[in-house]
């Protein structure tokens, strides 16, 4: 089944927010954390451009999918790596001088994440080969059980394993953020204690709260506190399932931020929209994987939809209508993940 996610209409959503949140938008740093990239993407251009267009001027592109065996991978990291460096309007990034240097030169900065360890196969060097190939960020458990943790959608809710240890002890001296989402609740707490006790921050790139929307695939008001501890940050999702709201809107978004910030304050906050072209696509896949996306018990299933990049502008919206500072909005916009990753990565 075909769905795509087209454009919402960019200049009437402009037309519609206040003057203060597009001179925000287009003054301050906008930084999505997650945008799933699947090997069906690397040669459409219609996806980076939009949402360099809508304001964003930092995106994370997970390369291959939790499915995908280490070669395909690999072969994959090298067709995105020439797709991207064919263009000349966005670039890739090791560095955060890289990306400022990016956003001066009027270019989308690009970095790399991976949905999962299982990549990292048996050998903690390929966590250091992941790095130089410029994934930045690699949650633990996509869902599903692995060699590291528990998957959040598991019958148990084990912490990680011995393995599981090395994998985040490596990951932390090497620069790569470690990333708690779609893992079981025990498997971040462990892995957050880790960062903890050795001064690291810990993220969620694209999680919302379980508080507001008891879905499996959502974060524990404890896990937000734990994460917010160590100096980390929580990006929002805009999956309607998560938000228990098939159109994905904005408002729906913004009840999960607002949530999370009377926990543990705007400043651990972010953006990691999930963003999917193809909607009808991914429900086809999720209903091919039942174990990785069993349905969770009071939120209705309805092949829900994805927000759009063009949202943030809506966002930025609704955080000043409720009174958050404009430091506050710039925060989350991106500054937050800033911050977080010039203290993390070489």
């Amino acid at each position: 089944m075909t769905e795509l996610n087209e454009s919402l209409d960019l200049d009437a959503v402009r037309a519609a927010v206040s003057p203060e949140a597009r001179a925000l938008v287009d003054d301050a740093l906008v930084w999505d954390m997650t945008l799933p990239w699947t090997p069906d993407y690397v040669h459409t251009d219609r996806i980076l451009p939009r949402f360099h267009r809508a304001g964003t001027d930092v995106i994370s592109l997970t390369v291959m999918g939790p499915e995908r065996p280490l070669a395909d991978t690999i072969v994959h990291f090298a067709r995105v790596k020439a797709a991207i460096d064919a263009r000349d309007d966005m670039v890739r990034c090791a560095t955060m001088a890289d990306i400022r240097q990016a956003r001066a030169d009027g270019k989308l900065a690009i970095i790399y994440n991976l949905q999962e360890t299982k990549h990292f196969d048996r050998d903690l060097s390929l966590v250091g080969l992941f790095y130089d190939l410029g994934v930045r960020h690699a949650l633990l458990a996509y869902n599903s059980r692995n060699r590291v943790g528990d998957g959040c959608g598991e019958r148990q809710d084990s912490g990680l394993s011995h393995w599981g240890v090395a994998v985040v002890e490596e990951m932390i001296r090497t620069g790569m953020l470690v990333d708690g989402t779609h893992s079981g609740h025990a498997t971040t707490m462990d892995a957050i204690g880790l960062c903890a006790d050795r001064g690291a921050p810990f993220v969620f790139t694209h999680c919302n709260a379980h508080a507001v929307v008891p879905h499996y695939r959502n974060i524990h008001d404890d896990q937000i506190e734990a994460c917010a501890a160590t100096g980390g940050v929580i990006g929002v999702n805009g999956l309607g399932e998560f938000l228990d709201d098939p159109h994905a809107t904005s408002e729906g978004i913004f009840r999960h931020l607002d949530h999370m910030a009377g926990l543990v304050g705007a400043r651990h906050l972010g953006l990691g929209l999930d963003f999917v072209l193809d909607v009808g696509k991914f429900w086809d896949w999720v209903e091919a994987f039942p174990h990785m996306w069993p349905e969770s018990p009071g939120v209705r299933r309805t092949r829900a939809a994805f927000a759009q990049p063009e949202q943030v502008l809506e966002l930025c919206e609704c955080m000043l209508r409720a009174g958050w500072s404009d430091d506050d909005v710039r925060g989350v916009l991106g500054g937050n993940w800033a911050r977080v990753c010039e203290g993390v990565w070489r």
